[in-house]
């Protein structure tokens, strides 16, 4: 299922066949292909600030985990498990953040956030501590997806 308009859709089909899009959804910015999981598609955030910052996005549209078939969801699980694992050898966070929200996009995705120790707001969410975005440079971007594809392997 996946409903016209949806721009996590639109997103997964963008970048099954290419590395880098300038997404609607990130005001234009290029979002970069991290890695093609089983169940999903793993993202780059435009925002680099808290270096390694992540999206996993589900290959399949639905709202709600217990839309996905148990295999499916279960492989999901194992899928972001994976990706979180990769970011924490990558990048030797602190700890890692979870968020599965979905209010703004009704599309399954989950936001890895790598936190560290040098982080102003340790013990607060991240959107309690507005800051204006790290955007790199697309070489930058590239050494950060490569430092995260070496610990997935």
């Amino acid at each position: 299922m996946s409903p016209a308009g949806c721009a996590l859709c639109t997103l997964v089909e963008k970048l099954k066949d290419m590395e880098v899009y300038p997404s609607p959804m990130f005001q234009g910015r290029d979002v970069w292909k991290i890695y093609e999981l089983p169940t999903a598609i793993a993202i780059l955030r435009p925002d680099q600030y808290y270096p390694g910052n992540t999206l996993v996005v589900a290959k399949t549209h639905a709202t709600e985990l217990y839309h996905l078939p148990l295999s499916e969801s279960t492989q999901y699980y194992q899928d972001i498990l994976r990706m979180a694992r990769a970011l924490a050898l990558a990048f030797t966070p602190r700890k890692m953040n979870y968020a599965l929200l979905g209010n703004t996009e009704a599309h399954l995705h989950w936001h890895l956030v790598p936190r560290y120790d040098w982080d102003p707001n340790p013990q607060r969410p991240i959107a309690e501590y507005p800051h204006a975005p790290t955007v790199l440079t697309p070489q930058e971007y590239a050494e950060t997806i490569a430092a995260i594809r070496r610990a997935l392997t």
